[in-house]
């Protein structure tokens, strides 16, 4: 008598894992288009310089508005923060500093939205500070907002403490 062939691996067994990578390929690709409300999303850039030891500061934002895809958005710009800052020419032989920069957005609707603080610290000298603003921040619907940029310096030269606060205040318009 000869042996019965072995039996084949059900069908479910080998679609499983293709169906599983298949819901999570759907998820990544749905996920950023849910949560954006569309495939894109407004993104306004406001730039501005500022020198501690001195406490100099452009008195106005360079601001630039673009539409950008939800996955650009989402994997490129927001995962690096709303405010972005490079030092440009800092040194700590002079000195040391406390800046804090805080955000205020007014809306289109005249609402007034507390974007919280960045704190940085360090040597004197000049930074370049970048901020992006969307959804995540509110920026959503058509109209004009206003975005007031305060900075707050507490700086230490030879042991002498200091401190200086100004406002740059921005309007930029998503249509």
């Amino acid at each position: 008598m000869t042996s019965p062939p072995p039996a084949a691996k059900p069908k479910s067994k080998k679609i499983l894992p293709l169906a599983i990578i298949a819901v999570i390929i759907i998820a990544i690709l749905l996920v950023p288009v849910a949560l954006a409300g569309g495939f894109t999303v407004p993104v306004s850039k406001l730039t501005f310089n500022e020198t501690t030891g001195s406490f100099t500061h452009d008195t106005t934002a360079q601001v630039s508005t673009s539409t950008v895809t939800v996955y650009e958005y989402y994997l490129s710009i927001r995962s690096r923060g709303t405010v972005q800052t490079t030092d440009t020419d800092v040194s700590s032989s002079g000195g040391s500093t406390n800046i804090t920069i805080s955000l205020r957005l007014t809306n289109p609707s005249n609402q007034t939205i507390d974007l919280g603080h960045t704190n940085i610290n360090g040597g004197l000298g000049t930074r370049s500070h970048t901020i992006y603003l969307s959804i995540d921040q509110g920026v959503k619907v058509p109209g004009t907002y206003k975005l007031d940029i305060i900075i707050t310096v507490n700086l230490s030269v030879l042991g002498v403490t200091a401190s200086a606060s100004a406002t740059i205040t921005s309007s930029f318009t998503i249509s």
